[in-house]
């Protein structure tokens, strides 16, 4: 259980979080956050990270307070050789903090020049394969974690106060497809999804199509809903109400998995026992070369899910 946000008051204790990884890199510390949160229950918690990655998690977030790390004021807190009389937003006050960052970023060394203690750090990613979720987790070893709490929470609000995203999209069960990924390398052809969803309309399935920055450059002249560049929060609860959802490895799969919805990921050069998403109802297609997974194996496993 995810204590209430609190106020801050002087005789607070306060406990810092960070990452500024992407979307995908962020759903997989939740579990590993809700942690922190658990062994820090009476701290002010702030997360260091993006606004807009932080927000998924609605009602499940396990800080009080979100700072952009974007923000000019934080810049010289990831300066190497920084005064430590500097303090960019009164960070020493901070009895404790998390840090997902690199070895080689000055962020801890800076941190404890302004008197942080309490410092708990981790790569962003495992030296061997092992799920991603896991190794975030394997930061606290000696507290007991149940399976339901290695699954990520993201909150998909309320669908029913969504605005429908065109005048001709009709409610109802929906297979959603989302064609990219932060890596053309990753991404299974979209002639492929194309063929896909031509045959599971004929099969009676509505189908939608995920559209952001990772489409850029595709003639998505396509059959079905677009829901194109949908704020986050607008994207949980459309992926909510979703029958299926197919997709790359991306941090959209990784919020497809999160938010509920039975998740299909196509997985090519990138390791599945890191990076599989985690989720109620999640199957996994792997090949060496994604050309090699066809159309008819991904609509055998749509029929499953």
């Amino acid at each position: 259980m995810i204590p209430p946000k609190r106020a801050v008051s002087g005789a607070a204790k306060a406990s810092l979080v960070y990452h500024a990884g992407a979307l995908g890199d962020f759903i997989t510390t939740l579990p590993a956050l809700r942690v922190w949160r658990r062994l820090h229950a009476s701290d002010h918690i702030t997360l260091i990270g993006k606004p807009r990655h932080a927000a998924v998690a609605g009602r499940f977030a396990a800080w009080d307070e979100v700072w952009d790390v974007e923000s000019r004021s934080l810049a010289r807190l990831f300066r190497a050789g920084q005064d430590p009389a500097t303090d960019p937003g009164g960070l020493s006050r901070f009895s404790s903090a998390l840090l997902f960052s690199p070895l080689s970023s000055p962020l801890r060394r800076n941190l404890e020049a302004l008197g942080v203690r309490g410092i708990q750090w981790q790569a962003p990613f495992p030296s061997s394969p092992m799920p991603i979720i896991d190794y975030h987790l394997a930061l606290f070893p000696d507290v007991e974690i149940a399976e339901d709490e290695r699954i990520p929470l993201v909150d998909p609000g309320d669908p029913r106060e969504q605005p429908q995203t065109t005048a001709s999209e009709t409610p109802g069960p929906t297979v959603a497809l989302h064609p990219g990924s932060g890596s053309h390398a990753k991404n299974w052809a979209f002639a492929r999804f194309q063929a896909l969803a031509g045959e599971l309309q004929r099969r009676g399935e509505r189908i939608a199509w995920i559209v952001g920055p990772a489409e850029e450059g595709l003639a998505l002249e396509v059959p079905g809903t677009v829901w194109r560049d949908l704020p986050l929060a607008n994207l949980c609860a459309k992926l909510s109400t979703c029958r299926l959802y197919v997709g790359n490895d991306s941090g959209v799969t990784h919020l497809a998995a999160a938010v509920g919805a039975p998740t299909l990921a196509l997985f090519g050069p990138s390791d599945p026992r890191i990076w599989a998403p985690k989720g109620r109802q999640v199957r996994i297609l792997k090949a060496q070369k994604l050309r090699d997974i066809s159309v008819s194996e991904v609509v055998e496993v749509c029929c499953l899910l």
